[in-house]
């Protein structure tokens, strides 16, 4: 039994037929059979409800569709009547029998036609769209027409056990005994031919013994045909095919016979199915003794009927829920379905049941909704703010809203709890964080884990419930029960509060937005409304059905009843209006109504109650009700009569809504009068005229004693002649009083704010601005500012300084940018602490560095940022403290064995000394020094993590070299000459270069070494005699301008040429390049332009290869390729440095930063930092910078597949 729809007991049988009345559970479904002596095989209504047709024995009988009296019995088949059908016009009927025959009846149960088959009739069918009958036999089925005299018949191969039409008559379906459906489309143009559209293959192969069309949702014209699949979660949109054979399940198919979804599981024997309700809802029978209710996609709802013995036949009423269902032991019984609303609201959130199993949320207010498909039985919904509620069969989602509080988004709910269990209740809403379930005289509340929190069992059945509001966690519900109690629970608290009591039960109830006022209507329709904690009644109302508060207003209450809706603020008579419904819900202006199953918003005017506000001079009240929504002239009405009546606070506050400034400072001055104790009499004349009703304003002056005032108000105004006119009764002093003021309009009074006005207006700003800052009026300043010349350079400069301390940054830097006066805009934005606007300004400026970049510095040296103040130092020139942070950060990473920062930090001192050396060439020595130092500390960074580390990435042949170039340099603190000869004697073993690691041993012997290492470097030494006296040919540096392979342990220098080597500082590995000089007659500019010139020869670039001279002229310069020369392009007052790439094969990268480093007489042994391409970026893809001077380099944008070189070659 389920609480959503009800069935009531039709009487439409005959009294004198043998009965049997039986009441179900909670009186929900009554039945009241007819009982025959064999089975009832079909049924069917006429199309207007008027007649019922059952098919039982040999006989047809024509039932009264409305009270079930027997109208007449039909005997015109010899045999058993096995189905039944009515046209869609209702003027004709067919019955169709195990003779073998169909006849066709009149409306007036008259038979006009008889055809027959070739074996018993197993089903009949009108088209729904025309009188064309689908009479279907064991092995043949046929139609037949009104038009045509002959039955077209075809042969099928199996039995036909049922048939039915779409709703648009086009197709027909046939279920089969072997478990297949026939989906044909019928040709009206070609009425003896059909088309078969598809072939349903059910899986069990089982008889399908019962199909029906589905009409399509109200909205499935609006989307587009998809195929069924897509629909499994959503619900299919269009008309849909049912079928149901005896393997116990059923399956949904589209009009082209694809499936919808998968099969559902019965659990019974289906024998008949029916839509109905516009094919929402569906009726199933079978073996299981019952009549079953689904939805159209046969998601099971409830029960409908429990009966006696297997329910053969179901049909329903084409213009009510009804259901009437035919049984074997001759039971016919009728059923109606009463579906109930299951909705709830809070505020302007609505959310009600549709279909059953949809849930469909409206924010009324801004007239939006959106559904929510929960493929279940809806059984209770409940929302409260953000949170939604939705009782299913055996368990409860807890949903939550995720949009945006704008008018034009759309509503979206998440669901996020679920409670798998079966609650059963009456009433349900929702609260924050727990659900409250209401059974009888029970309430429980759950968290949204499941999980009970506590119960409270009251004195009586619950009539009405209602959550008010609260924190979360502590909410507060009110509730009226039948014996008029009205209490209040809160979520947190486990004992009820009683409130009142009534003299009988509550019908409806609810209290106002701030919990002071009750408003109920009980059992006799009576409104009344309580007030305070002694509950004094305020009135009470009769014939009201419905009561609700305003939510944003206290005193303001809607009831209705009798078709008429009343809105009553405080005391006041009640507005009323036409409304049909219940009133469940006042926001705003906004009343909500349930009528019948919608629910409607209607926005109700309240200048009415305005008005009744404003007669009793209650202006607080007014403004709160004009808050809610008046016309712009019922606030200008508003306003004006609380101005009248000095209801300031209430006149604000109204202008303020009508912006209208001229009257609010009229009422901050009127504040201030009264401050100051001016009587009511002196204001009202300051109020008129300022609302320029001079002449009143005078009179009230006069009248009161007040002369003087309106002598000044009218000479103020230059209104001499007015003033003479209203002063001829005045006294001689008063009258000579006029003629001074006339005279001395021009001169100051002692009113600081009105004297600065005055110089304002006489141009004298410089006092004017001194008064303004004296009185800190920023008012009067800013305006001030805006009058002032641009050429006033001072005066804006004193506005700038006032707007700097008082923290206006914005409006100061406009004046500064607007005087052109940047210093001072720099000085702003470091006080500030504003630096991004300070650099930006200096990137326009740069001779302001010094100004920002200083300060700067010595800031981020405050905050320990030292490599950053390094920068900042330099940028502001403070050249001596760049390099003493420098030195610093360098003296730190030694100590700290970070020898890879300290190589970067001597390089980046390196970088300065080149940098001074431009004004002082001594310089160039200390350049040197760091140079050298960067590349040694640089390189032995390796070396101590191969010593310290257990792992490293370095190849034995890598870490070999980077030792063999160390050992040909000079010692430096910190680093270890033992770790480098151990280095080269422990790697030299282990690639077979014997030579180098006993040319190493002999070197260690010389040398302290730790105590842990002596051990191991006499067992080396002792185990390396016994090894060959040499080295592989592959480990021999290869001089690349003589090609002489030198020792490995020859220096930095080929023996033969001495020719510098060229490493890279990736791999050190010797790169092919040799290094040559232009003559001392060719500028760096101009060898630069002839090594990118075109060659005319080719094939003279071998002369460099060959062994000629390394100092070039410019013919050989001119002959040299472009792309096998590097140029390392050092600022003055060095020069640059060349190098040609003798084997054009190798690809040699140079870094753009690292060749700045050293240059000239002093670095001709030094070497400058190059790599093999491959080497190159993949140390920049490591560490995303040039592994030596850590410069990122700049992404090269060029697309081209090859580059200048070889496009030139090409």
């Amino acid at each position: 039994m389920i609480n959503e729809f009800a069935g009531y007991g039709c009487p439409i049988w005959p009294p004198e037929a043998q009965t049997d009345t039986c009441v179900l559970e909670d009186a929900l479904f009554a039945k009241t059979p007819l009982l025959f002596r064999c089975c009832v095989y079909d049924l069917a209504f006429k199309p207007d409800g008027s007649e019922l047709l059952v098919a039982a024995d040999n006989k047809v009988l024509i039932y009264d569709g409305s009270d079930g009296t027997l109208l007449q019995s039909l005997k015109g088949h010899k045999d058993v009547v096995y189905a039944v059908a009515f046209s869609h016009t209702g003027e004709r009927f067919a019955s169709g029998s195990a003779d073998r025959s169909v006849i066709i009846w009149t409306e007036q149960h008259e038979g006009t036609l008889k055809y027959v088959h070739n074996d018993a009739i197993q089903c009949l069918a009108f088209s729904p769209v025309t009188n064309l009958l689908l009479s279907c036999a064991c092995t043949d089925y046929g139609f037949w027409t009104q038009q045509e005299k002959n039955v077209t018949k075809q042969r099928v191969n199996t039995r036909i056990l049922c048939c039915a039409w779409s709703t648009d008559g086009n197709l027909y379906a046939l279920g089969m005994y072997d478990g297949s459906v026939l989906l044909k489309n019928y040709k009206v143009q070609f009425t003896d031919t059909t088309t078969e559209i598809a072939k349903i293959e059910r899986p069990s192969g089982e008889p399908v013994w019962a199909l029906k069309f589905g009409a399509g949702r109200s909205d499935a014209h609006d989307k587009p045909r998809r195929r069924a699949s897509v629909y499994e979660d959503g619900g299919y949109p269009g008309e849909i095919l049912a079928v149901s054979d005896w393997s116990q399940n059923i399956g949904f198919y589209d009009l082209d016979g694809n499936q919808i979804n998968r099969d559902k599981f019965l659990g019974y024997d289906p024998t008949s199915m029916e839509y109905f309700n516009s094919g929402q809802f569906l009726a199933i029978t079978g073996s299981n003794k019952q009549v079953l209710l689904y939805t159209r996609e046969g998601t099971l709802l409830g029960t409908i009927a429990q009966m006696d013995s297997w329910v053969w036949t179901v049909t329903a009423s084409p213009n009510a829920n009804t259901v009437v269902v035919g049984c074997i032991d001759g039971t016919v019984a009728c059923y109606q379905l009463m579906f109930s609303t299951v909705h709830g609201l809070h505020k302007n959130r609505y959310a009600y049941r549709d279909n059953m199993t949809d849930v469909v949320v409206q924010h009324l207010s801004r007239q939006t909704s959106v559904r929510i498909r929960c493929n279940d039985l809806v059984r209770k919904v409940a929302v409260y703010h953000h949170r939604l509620a939705v009782q299913l069969t055996d368990k409860v989602h807890i949903y939550r809203e995720i949009t945006n509080e704008h008018n034009n988004d759309q509503l979206d709910y998440r669901i996020v709890d679920r409670i798998n269990q079966s609650f059963d209740c009456s009433l349900l809403v929702i609260c924050a964080q727990h659900l409250i379930l209401c059974q009888e005289r029970r309430l429980q509340c759950y968290d949204y884990k499941g999980l009970k929190q506590r119960e409270w069992v009251l004195d009586s059945m619950i009539r009405y419930i209602k959550v008010v509001g609260g924190p979360p966690g502590r909410e507060g519900i009110l509730i009226g029960l039948k014996n008029g109690v009205v209490c209040k629970v809160y979520v947190d608290n486990p004992f009820p509060v009683k409130i009142m009591q009534l003299k009988c039960a509550i019908r409806c109830l609810d209290i106002s937005h701030l919990q002071q006022k009750l408003a109920a209507v009980d059992e006799t329709s009576t409104c009344m409304t309580f007030v305070g904690s002694n509950n004094e009644l305020l009135f009470q109302e009769p014939n009201s059905n419905s009561v609700a508060w305003n939510s944003d207003n206290e005193n303001l209450l809607c009831y209705a009843g009798n078709g008429v809706l009343n809105i009553k603020a405080h005391n006041f008579p009640p507005y009323q209006q036409r409304l049909q419904g219940f009133v469940v819900g006042f926001t705003g202006k906004t009343v909500f109504c349930l009528h019948m199953y919608a629910m409607t918003t209607i926005e109700v005017p309240l200048t009415n109650q305005l008005y009744q506000y404003l007669e009793k001079k209650m202006y607080r009240e007014a403004y709160e009700l004009a808050s809610l929504g008046v016309t712009e002239g019922d606030w200008k009405i508003l306003a004006d009569d609380a101005l009248q009546n000095l209801e300031l606070e209430a006149a604000s506050l109204a202008y303020l809504r009508m912006k209208d400034w001229r009257m609010l400072l009229l009422i901050n001055e009127i504040e201030d009068m009264l401050t100051k104790g001016h009587s009511r009499e002196l204001v009202m004349a300051y109020i008129c005229a300022n609302q320029r009703r001079f002449r009143e304003a005078a009179i009230l002056y006069q009248e009161h004693g007040y002369e003087q005032k309106s002598l000044d108000m009218f000479t103020d105004l230059r209104m001499f002649d007015q003033a003479q006119e209203l002063m001829k009764n005045a006294s001689e002093e008063t009258k000579k009083a006029l003629l001074r003021k006339r005279a001395e309009w021009a001169k100051n009074s002692n009113d600081p704010r009105m004297a600065a006005e005055m110089l304002v207006s006489s141009g004298d700003y410089d006092r004017a601005l001194k008064l303004m800052i004296e009185h800190d009026w920023m008012d009067m300043i800013l305006q001030l500012m805006r009058k002032m010349e641009k050429s006033d350079v001072d005066g804006m400069r004193k506005i700038g300084e006032y707007l700097v301390k008082k923290g206006e940054y914005q409006i100061a830097s406009q004046l500064y940018i607007s005087i052109n006066d940047i210093k001072s805009l720099i000085k702003m934005h470091i006080s500030a602490g504003q630096w991004d606007d300070a650099f930006a300004i200096c990137a326009r400026y740069p001779q302001f560095n010094d100004e920002v970049y200083l300060p700067y510095a010595r800031n981020l040296a405050e905050r320990d940022m030292f490599d950053e103040a390094q920068k900042a130092y330099s940028k502001a020139g403070h050249e001596e403290e760049a390099l003493r942070v420098l030195q610093q950060l360098t003296e730190n990473s030694l100590t700290e064995n970070r020898f890879k920062d300290a190589g970067y930090y001597y390089w980046k001192l390196s970088m300065e000394y080149a940098h001074n050396a431009k004004s002082n060439s001594n310089y160039l020595v200390q350049f040197a020094d760091c140079y050298q130092k960067a590349e040694c500390y640089f390189a032995y960074d390796f070396i101590h993590k191969y010593l310290a580390e257990p792992f490293t990435n370095r190849s034995p042949e890598q870490l070999i070299n980077i030792a063999r170039f160390l050992a040909s340099q000079k010692s430096y603190v910190r680093t270890s000459k033992v770790g480098i000869y151990y280095t080269l004697a422990k790697l030299g073993k282990s690639v077979e270069a014997y030579k180098m690691a006993r040319y190493a041993l002999e070197q260690l012997s010389t040398l302290k070494a730790v105590p842990r290492l002596e051990q191991l470097i006499g067992a080396a030494t002792l185990d390396i005699r016994a090894k060959p006296f040499s080295d592989p040919d592959d480990l021999l540096p290869m001089c690349y301008r003589c090609g002489t392979a030198n020792p490995i342990m020859t220096g930095t220098r080929c023996v033969n040429c001495q020719a510098a080597f060229v490493y890279s500082f990736a791999t050190f590995e010797i790169l092919p390049l040799v290094e040559f000089t232009i003559a001392d007659d060719i500028s760096d500019e101009e060898a630069y332009d002839l090594i990118n010139a075109e060659p005319p020869l080719p094939a003279q670039t071998e002369k460099l290869r060959k062994g000629a001279s390394v100092v070039c002229e410019r013919d050989e310069l001119l002959n040299m390729e472009r792309s096998l020369v590097l140029v390392a392009k050092w600022q003055p007052p060095l020069r640059y440095k060349y190098y040609y790439n003798v084997i054009s094969e190798i690809t040699v990268t140079m870094c753009e930063s690292c060749f700045k480093v050293g240059y000239g007489s002093v670095l001709d042994n030094r070497t400058i930092q190059m790599f093999h391409q491959d080497d190159y970026e993949i140390a920049v893809l490591q560490e995303g910078s040039c592994p030596f001077c850590r410069t990122v380099p700049e992404r090269n944008n060029d697309f081209n597949l090859l580059d200048e070189a070889e496009l030139d070659r090409l």
